[in-house]
């Protein structure tokens, strides 16, 4: 299991952008799209806004649904 973070655009509706944490079981290393969080302090997330993570269950990944882009 390992974490990331990924920056969420808001745009066209505000100019800002917000980050979310994601903890995905069965995942590890490099993954596009994502930066990898596991060496990150929590001081460090936080400067991106971070302080929890959302539990992504490996099973979800099996579905098919989450594709990479070709």
């Amino acid at each position: 299991m390992a974490r990331y973070i990924q920056r969420i655009s808001l745009r066209p509706y505000s100019d800002s952008d917000i980050w979310a944490g994601w903890e995905l079981e069965g995942r590890d290393g490099e993954i596009e799209g994502l930066i990898c969080a596991d060496g990150m302090s929590s001081e460090e997330l936080a400067k991106f806004g971070v302080t929890e993570f959302q539990k992504i269950p490996e099973e979800y990944f099996d579905t098919g649904e989450f594709q990479p882009r070709k």
